[in-house]
């Protein structure tokens, strides 16, 4: 999976909050480490000038760069084990060659004649030691293989007097960078191995289908801050105006989303007399029954005669929405119990009838593929027209396959951040299996706050309705 900056950008800014908490905590675990556990080191340095040999200057190299090239000579010289067993000798400290060879850094000082040896150790004591037992010994070894040099100390060794590291603000600095990278680093990982569904392009370019109906999450409790920011003066008044203010350009767009639905169902189903439409979800809980009601309501506003079915009669919820009986429904005119027009029922809608699911049937899938169905739907046609089938979820029940044949599309409604691709890849082959006319998708949960369409609507257009 490759993302573009923009991607990186608009997942880091969704999740600034985890980005925060990594910068900070790694900022906090250098600090403390750097301040508190680190033990802390000493050093003690010493600069010895290379004193050029005129006689030797005759080459073809100026002074200065062939004092460079002695230097870079002589620190080889000193970066041997010989050098340090006999510092090791002169000091009678417990360290190892190894561990002096560690300890001791020796550099020349921006490519000139000097060269630097500095000895880093958790004590300033035999920092000091070292340093010392270097700047006496380090000319005598030159001078021992190359007789000529000429070596003299232009700044001494001193005792340390305070700790040279750690560097608890670089450390700490390092710290918060690693702790960026590492976050940002979890949020692409945790994006790429994230199957669900995340947004109505990640669908369209996915599926290629299209997305009739994006329906917003009015979920109050998870809104953020839009109270705090009113001023303390009257401020239960103020609460409650802002609230209810808030309430009621929600109920707008929430009222909007499906009117842009409806627009969009009629494009995508152009067709003379009753559509049959079929509405499904992958898994429980998506919302479909919820998206048949409101497209039932909405439909009926435009002056539709609309029907909803409830052909989920196993858990069938229809008859709650609209406060009305379950029974005598669907299953019991399906069994002969009761007369077609006996199981509709009537809303508080005009335009807006229901059949509710009836008595629990043991066989529903039977039932629905029924000629008793294909009868009940050549009278019911003749009278709406919309029919809107709300079916169980396909991956749990086949119940929906079984209306395939009677309708004239279907839409299949998917939960924001819930909905898995697989689950829903595994719904789409059942359908197509089934010879199903998939119209598009009913995108639920949407986010209010997400990208700028639902805040035009509050900003341009809710107000003006107040």
């Amino acid at each position: 999976m490759e993302f573009t900056v923009k991607e990186i950008i608009d997942l880091i800014l969704k999740r600034i909050i985890w980005v925060i908490i990594g910068l900070s905590l790694g900022l906090f675990t250098l600090f403390i480490c750097s301040k508190f556990i680190i033990n802390p080191s000493y050093t003690a340095s010493v600069q010895l000038y290379v004193i050029p040999n005129d006689t030797e200057t005759s080459v073809n190299l100026n002074e200065l760069n062939y004092a460079q090239k002695v230097v870079t000579t002589y620190i080889n010289f000193l970066n041997t084990n010989v050098f340090y067993q006999k510092i090791q000798d002169d000091t009678n400290l417990d360290y190892s060659i190894n561990q002096l060879r560690n300890m001791t850094s020796v550099k020349s000082v921006n490519n000139t004649e000097i060269f630097q040896i500095s000895v880093t150790s958790p004590s300033a004591k035999d920092s000091y030691s070292l340093a010392e037992s270097m700047e006496r010994i380090a000319p005598q070894l030159i001078k021992t293989i190359k007789p000529s040099a000429k070596i003299s100390v232009v700044d001494p060794v001193d005792f340390p007097t305070k700790p040279s590291g750690p560097n608890i603000i670089k450390n700490t600095l390092v710290g918060g960078m690693l702790g960026l990278i590492a976050s940002v680093f979890i949020i692409l990982l945790v994006e790429i191995l994230d199957t669900n569904i995340k947004n109505k392009e990640d669908l369209i370019e996915t599926y290629k289908l299209p997305v009739l109906g994006e329906i917003p999450n009015l979920n109050l409790s998870k809104e953020s801050g839009i109270y705090k920011k009113i001023p303390y003066i009257s401020k239960k008044k103020r609460h409650l105006k802002a609230k209810n203010d808030y309430n009621k350009n929600l109920k707008f767009i929430f009222s909007e989303s499906f009117k842009s639905f409806r627009t969009n169902l009629r494009f995508v189903l152009v067709k003379e007399g009753c559509k049959k439409i079929i509405i499904s979800s992958p898994l429980p809980g998506d919302g479909k029954s919820t998206a048949c009601i409101n497209l039932g309501i909405t439909l009926s506003q435009a002056g539709s005669s609309v029907l909803i079915i409830d052909c989920d009669l196993r858990k069938g919820k229809l008859h709650s929405y609209f406060n009305i009986k379950y029974r005598p429904g669907l299953s019991d005119a399906l069994s002969g119990m009761v007369e077609f027009k006996d199981a509709i029922r009537k809303t508080s809608h005009e335009n807006l009838d229901i059949i509710p699911l009836g008595s629990i049937s043991p066989n529903p899938s039977e039932l629905l593929s029924s000629s008793q169905m294909e009868k009940l739907l050549v009278n019911l046609e003749k009278e709406y027209d919309y029919i809107i089938f709300d079916t169980p979820p396909v991956n749990v029940l086949s119940d929906a396959l079984s209306l395939v044949k009677y309708s004239d599309g279907l839409l299949i409604v998917l939960r924001e951040g819930i909905t898995s691709h697989p689950n829903l890849t595994n719904a789409l082959d059942k359908f197509k299996l089934s010879q199903g006319n998939i119209l598009g998708f009913i995108l639920n949960n949407v986010s209010v706050n997400q990208g700028k369409k639902f805040n035009y609507y509050y900003s341009h257009y809710g107000a003006k309705n107040d």
